[in-house]
């Protein structure tokens, strides 16, 4: 029975990845019929990224009965130095996870019926209280909202806000993974159970931490080592990073597996030049590193009648704010208990999560753009 006075309360998903499922399991707790509309046909791609674990998310995980959520942890952070010392040790907990972890643990989350691969949104209409999306196979679902979790390229979000678009924020993040077991002891030392940091010579900055391995196992030896190094890339080369090894320019990153030869020699070769030798070792040891280009997507609103945005199709925040996922279950939770609180008033529960929404994801983006203003600059010229 739905918490919704007068009869079951129906809602619409598009998008099956970390915010769409975030509110399909929050919705359902509340008693909702949800529907999730994925539009990639088969399991999710991994994205092999580590993610530091915040309290939004395990607070969501833990109060709607999904997980668990498999992570590691370390007791410390290491600050090394650009000119090669071993730098300062502090003492910090922190945990890490990945996400094809959150993924399978808000997948496992929502049973088999409400979700639908393949599916793809087209088209959304409304008339009075109901919203009509129109899918990819002519078939047409009606409900009372519609919550748009299409990520940052957002169909969704360009049909109702066309004027928005993705800025380039003048910096690509470098990502790789090695599996535990192929690490070099010597460097399997000194990573362990630390959050390590290095700002590179040349501007940028540079972390990496262990994460739990592709199978979720997060016992020594089955891990993987994560890093990331954010990179200034001119925007009249990113025609030039963003082309894959079989001559196809992608929009926004490179997926693993892609990056050509002669731009990850490059790469290597620029990590030994102007990072901690330490961190030049792990991008020497990685086969397949990938790239995703920072960008900022802000929105002077989210919601439009019974069509509400969410996730990465509200706003795109900087990854180093680790705060992607966080906004994602945050803005779940808000959305579930501003309708528990307003129940039959579903317009009125809507709007407060609105407010929210605008408030959280312009705090976040503004604390992004001060953390990528310092971290990008450039020091020399590479």
């Amino acid at each position: 029975m739905s918490w919704h006075a007068d009869r079951d309360f129906t809602v619409t998903i598009s998008g099956g990845s970390v915010a769409g499922l975030c509110n399909a399991i929050t919705l359902r707790k509340l008693g909702a019929t949800v529907r999730v509309h994925e539009r990639v046909p088969g399991p999710m791609m991994a994205r092999g990224a580590g993610i530091v674990v915040q309290n939004e998310l395990m607070g969501l995980l833990e109060q709607n009965g999904a997980g668990p959520l498999p992570f590691t942890s370390c007791r410390g952070r290491r600050y090394l130095n650009s000119d090669g010392g071993d730098g300062v040790l502090q003492e910090m907990p922190q945990e890490f996870t990945s996400w094809e972890a959150i993924q399978a643990a808000l997948r496992a989350g929502v049973p088999n019926e409400c979700y639908r691969a393949g599916s793809e949104v087209v088209t959304v209409s409304q008339t009075g209280s109901r919203v009509s999306a129109t899918l990819g196979d002519g078939s047409v679902a009606e409900s009372d909202l519609f919550v748009a979790a299409d990520g940052s390229g957002s169909a969704i979000r360009r049909k109702m806000i066309p004027d928005v678009e993705a800025r380039y924020a003048g910096y690509v993040a470098w990502r790789g993974t090695l599996d535990e077991s192929n690490v070099p002891s010597d460097l399997l030392a000194f990573f362990d159970d630390r959050f390590t940091f290095s700002e590179a010579r040349n501007g940028g900055h540079m972390l990496a931490y262990f994460i739990p391995g592709s199978d979720g196992a997060v016992a020594a030896g089955s891990r993987r080592l994560n890093w990331v190094w954010y990179v200034h890339v001119d925007p009249t080369e990113l025609t030039n990073v963003l082309t894959d090894k079989n001559g196809i320019r992608h929009r926004s990153s490179l997926p693993r597996g892609t990056t050509p030869e002669r731009i990850i020699a490059d790469l290597k070769a620029r990590a030994l030049r102007n990072i901690h030798p330490k961190m030049a070792a792990l991008v020497s040891e990685t086969r397949d590193p990938f790239l995703q280009t920072i960008l900022d997507v802000t929105v002077p609103k989210t919601l439009f009648g019974r069509v509400l945005l969410t996730g990465d199709a509200a706003f795109v925040v900087r990854p180093h704010t680790a705060g992607g996922t966080a906004k994602a279950a945050y803005e779940a939770s808000v959305l579930a208990r501003a309708l528990k609180s307003a129940r039959a008033n579903v317009d009125v529960a809507l709007q407060s999560t609105e407010r929210l929404q605008l408030e959280y994801g312009n705090a976040l983006y503004q604390y992004g753009l001060a953390l990528g203003n310092r971290w990008s600059r450039e020091r020399s010229t590479d």
